[in-house]
């Protein structure tokens, strides 16, 4: 019989607005450097009648990142569909500890188990918590890569 492990929690959640960004921000530069170590993807491509070279395919995969980034929201909105209790319920939360912290209940149980639920639901849904702060900075970066990509063309 085959026993499986369970699948590490963290495993599931979303990254925070910081990690999220990095990621996008790091992948032109990982996707360079395999183009650049990679040439048999302009020779497969060259064998088959379709001269291009490395930075074509470079400019070219690129342009198609940046197109997609464009469209992130319209294409992740399932993950807010099927998380819009729980965002709900984080905004709710932070209401509450918001209120009970200008009412000088800092101090009691009842505030450390919102401050709790509150952190651990910001985890676990990461970069879906602050959506529109999240895809603002997206925006801004897609515009730098734009920029980017005008420029080696």
């Amino acid at each position: 019989m085959i026993h499986f492990r369970p699948f590490p929690a963290w495993q599931l959640n979303y990254p925070p607005t910081s990690q999220a960004l990095f990621a996008i921000a790091l992948w032109p530069v990982l996707f360079a450097i395999g183009c650049w170590r990679t040439p048999q993807i302009a020779l497969l491509l060259t064998s088959h009648g379709v001269d291009v070279s490395m930075g074509q395919v470079f400019q070219a995969g690129f342009g198609a990142y940046v197109l997609l980034l464009a469209h992130h929201r319209r294409l992740n909105r399932r993950h807010f569909e099927r998380h819009a209790g729980e965002i709900e319920l984080y905004r709710r939360l932070r209401e509450v500890e918001r209120e009970m912290a200008l009412g000088g209940l800092t101090h009691t149980h009842a505030y450390q188990t919102v401050k709790s639920e509150s952190a651990q639901l910001r985890e676990r849904l990461g970069f879906l918590i602050d959506a529109d702060n999240f895809y603002r900075k997206l925006q801004s970066l897609t515009q730098i890569f734009r920029w980017l990509l005008s420029k080696l063309r």
